[in-house]
C-alpha cells in the first residue's frame, strides 16, 4: 500500500509539468549484478558501489540538459530485499534523485509493464527515454509499450545494454526489437541522443574528454567498484554503428577498438 501511494503522489507532484519520463533499470543497467547467474549474482547483492562506469555521469548531463525530465528507476528487483541496497548504490554513485520503484510481493512479472503503463497514462509524456539490459525482460517490456503508445505521437527512445549474448554451448539475452539500440558503454547512448537534441554537442564533448578516456584505460575484465568491461559480461552479439563519429572526436578510434577487442566482435 504504501508503495502504491508513494508511486501516486509522485505522479500526481509532476503530471502537470513533466514532458519527458526517463526510466532506468538498475541491476545490470547501471549496477554490476550477473542477474542470470544465481551463485555469482550474490556476490553483488548487497554491493552499493560497483557501477557501470559513466552511467552517473550520462544520467546527470541528461537531467541538466532536460529541465522538464522525471527520473524513474524502475528494479524488477523484490523491494524487501534490494530496496535499501538500490538506494545507497544510487546515491553513492551520484545518480541524479528521481523515484525508485521496486517489485512488491504480489506484481512478479508483470510489474514492470504495469507500472511503466501508469506512468504514462498519469504523466503524459511527449519524450520517453528508456535505458535498461538484454538480461530479463527490459526489452520486450519497452517494445510493448511503445507498441501500446504508438498513436499518440509520443517520441520513444530505447536504450539496451549487452550483457549477456550468444555462446557455443547456450543462448543468454533478449534480442533486441525494432527500435532498439545496444550500447556497451555510455558514449553510444550519448551520440544517439545527441543527434535527438536531448544532449548537446558540449556533453557529448565533456564525455569524450572524461569517460571515454578512462572507458579506453580501463581493465578488460573488472569486478567491483567502477566497472567498464565486468568479467562477466558477453557483449559479441554488440553491434558498432558510430564510425560517422570517429573523424569528430580523437578519442573515438582508440574506444570503437577497446570494444570491439573486449566484446570481440568484427570492426
Amino acid at each position: 500500500m504504501r508503495h502504491l501511494i508513494a508511486l501516486v503522489l509522485f505522479v500526481f507532484s509532476i503530471s502537470t509539468q513533466a514532458q519527458t519520463l526517463f526510466v532506468s533499470d538498475v541491476d545490470d543497467t547501471i549496477k554490476l549484478a550477473n542477474v542470470l547467474d544465481i551463485s555469482e549474482a550474490a556476490r553483488y547483492a548487497f554491493d552499493d558501489k560497483s557501477r557501470f562506469m559513466g552511467m552517473s555521469e550520462l544520467y546527470n548531463l541528461i537531467a541538466k540538459e532536460n529541465s522538464d525530465l522525471s527520473i524513474v528507476y524502475l528494479s524488477k528487483a523484490p523491494e524487501w530485499f534490494m530496496k535499501g541496497t538500490h538506494r545507497s548504490f544510487l546515491t553513492k554513485g551520484k545518480f541524479p534523485q528521481g523515484t525508485y520503484i521496486g517489485r512488491t510481493n504480489y506484481d512478479g512479472d508483470v510489474h514492470k509493464i504495469k507500472n511503466l503503463r501508469k506512468l504514462m497514462n498519469d504523466i503524459k509524456p511527449r519524450k520517453v527515454i528508456f535505458i535498461g539490459d538484454n538480461g530479463e525482460q527490459d526489452a520486450d517490456v519497452y517494445a510493448e509499450i511503445v507498441k501500446e503508445y504508438a498513436n499518440q505521437g509520443i517520441e520513444f527512445h530505447q536504450f539496451i545494454r549487452i550483457v549477456y549474448s550468444k555462446t557455443f554451448f547456450v543462448e543468454w539475452g533478449a534480442q533486441l526489437l525494432d527500435g532498439q539500440i545496444g550500447f556497451v558503454t555510455p558514449i553510444e547512448i550519448a551520440l544517439e541522443l545527441e543527434k535527438e537534441h536531448l544532449l548537446s554537442s558540449q556533453s557529448v564533448q565533456s564525455l569524450m574528454t572524461t569517460v571515454a578516456v578512462d572507458l579506453i584505460k580501463a581493465k578488460t575484465y573488472g569486478a567491483e567498484g567502477d566497472v567498464a568491461f565486468p568479467y562477466f559480461v558477453n557483449c559479441s552479439d554488440f553491434v558498432w554503428k558510430w564510425d560517422d563519429s570517429l573523424p569528430r572526436f580523437d578519442v573515438m578510434p582508440l574506444l570503437k577498438a577497446r570494444i570491439v577487442d573486449r566484446c570481440r566482435i568484427k570492426p
